[in-house]
Formats: structure tokens, C-alpha cells, sequence
């Protein structure tokens, strides 16, 4: 390939990283390719375990600071970054950021993080999503299948159950599941309810939300009633899972080196969640073929039909009420036609009993929704995000609120408008006019008493 020019410039450079062994080796093969484009640049790093917690490594930061001795490129995480920029110990890096073509692809919310007052002071490295960690040979040793998007929580409480081990003295040699001693990972069991620790701008405690004393107490059944996990101590048990000893755990990306290193047989999957994934409302010809389509995926599917027939639901889906739908869905999909029944039938109320973060999908007709009580969902964070296929008002006028709303997939009323539909409906029809002629029932008549007369 092209040799890359080199800099006659030359320094020394200072670094503080976190983490362990495999964070120096990653911090090492990043200067390695400092060093092909600037030779002349020594590049010192040390390393901070973390071992007592990032206020620690704060305190011990600013105290560089403050004699002098500050090493000129710190390694940190998102729980300090407020302090360190408030005191002005770290430089703004909009120029650096904007001038710099390697980030055009991140995700603007990550730099978002990164800012305070407007001004951009860490580059984002890497995102730590908790996951659910399993060891796969535990599963399979077992009998059980591997997570799949849309497991639930009684779900998890049965593997874990499965997966616990005792001796023939009663003690435990393998728990299903660590119960998290740490507040950041707990907080999938609580964002799976539809809750959160803290209110929604972040101000204030949430904790006195039932949900989140739900979840908790889901938790500590998990422990105390089961007996699939041990009590929490100050320590995690990531050499434990290492050893083979816990089935599962809550972690980042941050333990994958680590696993590699130890050889085990070990994969990821989504936290269960509380709420199933997936809705749909209206069972007819789309409304079936969607929930067909969303189970060969994995997914758990809702329905609510009130005239639907039981055996047409059979392996596909679970038929309940709208307000049960709502309340234990993540997406809610609609596919019902337009009566007296079901003309705004989802308002503020029914918008309110959905989980917050929820995902809002309406491809049949307008008049079944209260959009704007849907763009004051979506404004607030009630609904995370929607899609949009049909609107009240047809075409969107151009002073619409969903034109300016992010997280919003707008269509022009085209989901129908293919080649297969037009063919699909000719065929309809026509057999329709077939069994007319021939005298047999018809399949698809909207007014049967009139064929009475």
C-alpha cells in the first residue's frame, strides 16, 4: 500500500490509561501507529486499575493538576467527565474534532456526551452496552437453548434456575446468575421495565416508581427465593464466570478480552425484558402476516382482535386486551381498519400506558391515531421513536409537527403501492366475483345481509 508521510515534529507524550492488560495492549498498537506517521515522539503510558471506582481516579487526576505533575492525555469514562471539564483542567477539542475525517462516522450522540457547555472536551473510544454474558457450554450441558431477542424475564428466571448447580451437601458449585452488586449494571433490569433510576431530564430521584421496585424485587426473588444467585458482595464475579462458576453475568464489552484470554466458550444477548417486543393490533390478511413474519424473527407477538378466531392465533401469537397490549409492548404496530370501534383509539391515555421508550408503528389509516398526542409523546421521550405510513391529513401538510420531529419514518401512504399488491388485489376480486356466479359463500363481503335480498 501507500507509505504514509512521516513528521520531522518531536516530543514526548505523557498518557494515563485505565483498565488491564488488555488495555495496555490496545493503548500500545494505537501509539504503534502514532509512531509510523511521528518517529520522533516518545510515548510514556501508565495505567490505573480502577480497582476502587472512578472518584478515586478523579481525586487522583486533579491532584496531578495541582502539583504539576499532569500527564498530557488521560484515558477516563463518561462518570467524570462534568468534573473534569467544570475545572477547566481539560482543552476544548471542537477544531481538532472537526478537522479530523476518522469521526465522521461516529454516532453524533456519543460527542454529544462529550460535550460541556457547548464545547467538545473527550473523544468517544468505546461504548459499553450492559449485556447479558453466558457461557455457552453450560447452556448446551443443560439442554437449553441460546437467548433470543425477545426473551422475558420469567424466561431468564427459568434458565437461571436450570443452570444453578449444588453438590450432594447442598452447596452451590454453579449459579445460574450473578445479581449485580453495581448501580450501572442494574440498570437494565430497570430500562427492560420502562423505568429508570432518575426522572427523564436526569434532575431528580425516580426510585419511588413502583417499576422500579419491580424490578428490584424480581431481583431479590432471584436470590432469595430461587437460590440461582448468590448475594452481592463488594466485589464482582467476573473471575468466577472465568472459572466456569456463574452462567451468567451483566457486563460491558469490557470483560471480552479477558474472556478470550481465558479460552471460554462464551456469548452475548440482549437483557430480557419484562415487556414483550413486539404488538400487533388488527389480525386480518397484513396484521397476520406481520406477526407471521415478526416470530420467525425471534420475536414475542401480542395481538389485540376482539374478532379474531383462537385457532387462527395458534403458535403465532397471544390474543389480550388493548390496555394489557399496550402495557407490555415495546412496538406497537397497527393494522385495523377505520370504524366507530376503533377511530382514535390510541389517544394520550393509551400512549401513556405504553412503556416509556416505546416504538409507535401505524401503516393502515390515519384516523386510528391522536397525533398530536403522538408528537407530544415522541417530544418528551414517551415514544422513543415511530413510523408512518398514513396521516389524517393526506398529503402531511408542510407545517406538520412530524416534519420537524426526529425519530420519526415518514411515508407518503405507499406501503401498499407494489406490483404484488395490485396483482394480489385483482386476484381478490376476482374470485370473489367467481363465487358469486357460482353461489358459494364469499370471503371478503363487508355487507352480507344485503345478499339475503
Amino acid at each position: 500500500g501507500r507509505a504514509m508521510a512521516q513528521s520531522d515534529a518531536s516530543g514526548t507524550i505523557r498518557i494515563l490509561m485505565n483498565g488491564g492488560d488488555a488495555d495496555l495492549a490496545n493503548t500500545n498498537n494505537a501509539i504503534a501507529r502514532f509512531n509510523k506517521k511521528f518517529p520522533n515522539f516518545q510515548v510514556q503510558v501508565d495505567m490505573d486499575p480502577i480497582s476502587t471506582g472512578w472518584g478515586d481516579y478523579v481525586t487522583k487526576v486533579l491532584g496531578e493538576f495541582a502539583s504539576n505533575t499532569q500527564h498530557d492525555i488521560y484515558g477516563t469514562a463518561i462518570e467524570t467527565f462534568q468534573t473534569f471539564a467544570s475545572r477547566n483542567v481539560m482543552e476544548p477539542i471542537d477544531d481538532f474534532v472537526a478537522k479530523n475525517p476518522n469521526y465522521s462516522d461516529f454516532a453524533p450522540a456519543l460527542f454529544e456526551d462529550c460535550k460541556y457547555k457547548g464545547k467538545t472536551y473527550f473523544v468517544p473510544t468505546s461504548w459499553n452496552n450492559i449485556m447479558i454474558h453466558y457461557n455457552r457450554d453450560h447452556f448446551d450441558k443443560a439442554g437449553i437453548a441460546y437467548p433470543k431477542a425477545g426473551w422475558t424475564w420469567e424466561e431468564f428466571r427459568e434458565i437461571a434456575k436450570k443452570l444453578t448447580i449444588k453438590d450432594s451437601s447442598g452447596t452451590v458449585t454453579q449459579w445460574g446468575y450473578e445479581v449485580p452488586n453495581q448501580n450501572f449494571f442494574i440498570q437494565p433490569w430497570l430500562f427492560s421495565n420502562g423505568t429508570g433510576a432518575l426522572n427523564d431530564d436526569w434532575s431528580a430521584s425516580n426510585m419511588l416508581d413502583p417499576k422500579v421496585a419491580e424490578s428490584l424485587q424480581f431481583l431479590h426473588d432471584i436470590i432469595h427465593v430461587d437460590g440461582s444467585a448468590p448475594i452481592p458482595g463488594t466485589d464482582t464475579m467476573d473471575n468466577q464466570y472465568l472459572a466456569g462458576q456463574v452462567s451468567m453475568i451483566n457486563r460491558g464489552h469490557w470483560v471480552i478480552p479477558n474472556i478470550r484470554n481465558a479460552k471460554l466458550n462464551s456469548d452475548v444477548a440482549i437483557p430480557p425484558t419484562k415487556v414483550n417486543d413486539y404488538t400487533v393490533v388488527g389480525f386480518g390478511a397484513v396484521g397476520s402476516r406481520v406477526a407471521k413474519v415478526l416470530l420467525a424473527m425471534g420475536a414475542k407477538v401480542l395481538v389485540h382482535d376482539p374478532y379474531v378466531k383462537p385457532e387462527a392465533l395458534e403458535g403465532i401469537a397471544e390474543r389480550v386486551s388493548l390496555e394489557e397490549l399496550l402495557s407490555r409492548s415495546r412496538i406497537v404496530s397497527l393494522h385495523a381498519r377505520v370504524t366507530a370501534e376503533t377511530k382514535g383509539m390510541i389517544g394520550r391515555a393509551q400512549l401513556a400506558a405504553m412503556a416509556r421508550g416505546s416504538v409507535l408503528i401505524n401503516c393502515a389509516r390515519g384516523a386510528l391515531l391522536d397525533y398530536e398526542a403522538v408528537c407530544d409523546a415522541l417530544e418528551s421521550g414517551q415514544l422513543a421513536g415511530a413510523g408512518f405510513d398514513v396521516f389524517p391529513t393526506e398529503p402531511l401538510p408542510a407545517d406538520s409537527r412530524l416534519l420537524t420531529i426526529p425519530g420519526v419514518v415518514l411515508t407518503p401512504h405507499i406501503a401498499g403501492g407494489s406490483q404484488q399488491v395490485a396483482h394480489k388485489a385483482a386476484r381478490i376480486v376476482a374470485g370473489e366475483v367467481g363465487r358469486f356466479l357460482r353461489g358459494e359463500p364469499l370471503t371478503n363481503c363487508a355487507n352480507p345481509a344485503v345478499l339475503s335480498n
